[in-house]
């Protein structure tokens, strides 16, 4: 079994459910590939995870909030 990306623990963490587009599944799908690597297998979950904490971190910062 290969490793996968570190997730945070499961006692910080909220779950969440929603639906999004078609396109963004297979987005997701295809960077999950390319960011995998031998020893390392990078998820769905890994990429949807990551492009929303960037997305958060990025929207935040534009409005003037702390970095």
């Amino acid at each position: 079994m290969q490793p996968t990306m570190p997730r945070p623990p499961s006692d910080k963490t909220f779950q969440v459910a929603f639906k999004i587009p078609d396109e963004w599944v297979e987005m997701a799908d295809e960077l999950a590939k390319k960011m995998s690597s031998p020893g390392m297998t990078v998820t769905r979950t890994d990429v949807l995870r990551t492009a929303l904490w960037e997305g958060l971190t990025k929207m935040r910062d534009a409005k003037g909030g702390r970095k």
